[in-house]
């Protein structure tokens, strides 16, 4: 028995498998499999509840169809139940699902996109204030950056200010109305306004549902404007 095996005995201490980063699986083949049809592509994108796949018979697949993915890695062959939420030429975009999520370790838990939407901040609570929260007169108007299902990213004009750990409720307007309680965490002054990032604290399971939804089709958007504006630079 070595020194380790010998320690590790002593001391009870179990070794646990680190788990591999999602992006393994990017640039390996993939088979694409549905009822009655089987074709071959290369993963090309993983992030979060969203995987592309370059395929040569994307036109044989359509959106909403379930799909079995079998992913050929260096460190083993991955299974995933999937459904096509996307298509663009040359490649299929499919939802990740969160039963596959968990066999990797992300560095960002949840995706973050970049978005210019609106929303209003309804009211506040500072951080070690009694009783419930302010509300405003009126219901400010906010300037949503970012966001993702942890967190949102938004500017306030200057000179209005909020500090670290002040808890808000926020309306955010993501194609439909979404309101939620959060925390700022940070803030970052900007030129007349200031940028603060906050994270949930409270939001009901359907609209938690509903910003999946939204953060998925941006995702796909983003990712299709990419694509296309690569394929520009290419043939300039």
């Amino acid at each position: 028995m070595s020194r380790v095996e010998m320690k590790k005995k002593r001391t009870g201490f179990t070794e646990v498998k680190e788990l591999p980063p999602p992006t393994i699986l990017v640039h390996c083949r993939t088979v694409v499999e549905k009822s009655g049809f089987v074709s071959t592509g290369i993963m090309t994108h993983v992030e979060g509840d969203l995987l592309e796949i370059e395929i040569s018979d994307f036109n044989r697949f359509v959106l909403g169809e379930n799909v079995k993915l079998t992913v050929y890695t260096p460190a083993g062959m991955y299974l995933i139940p999937s459904t096509i939420v996307g298509k663009d030429k040359g490649s299929l975009m499919m939802i990740n699902p969160p039963e596959n999520q968990r066999r990797f370790h992300e560095k960002r838990t949840f995706p973050r996109v970049e978005i210019n939407r609106s929303g209003k901040l309804a009211a506040w609570k500072r951080e070690g204030a009694v009783g419930d929260f302010e509300e405003a007169d009126q219901l400010m108007s906010i300037d949503i950056k970012n966001i993702s299902l942890s967190g949102i990213g938004f500017t306030l004009p200057d000179p209005f200010r909020l500090e670290e750990h002040t808890e808000l409720r926020l309306e955010m307007e993501l194609g439909g109305l979404i309101a939620c309680t959060a925390k700022v965490v940070r803030t970052e002054k900007g030129i007349g306004n200031i940028y603060y990032g906050a994270q949930y604290v409270e939001m009901e399971d359907a609209k938690m549902n509903s910003l999946r939804a939204f953060i998925l089709r941006e995702q796909i958007t983003a990712l299709s404007t990419s694509k296309k504006e690569a394929n520009k630079r290419t043939f300039k």
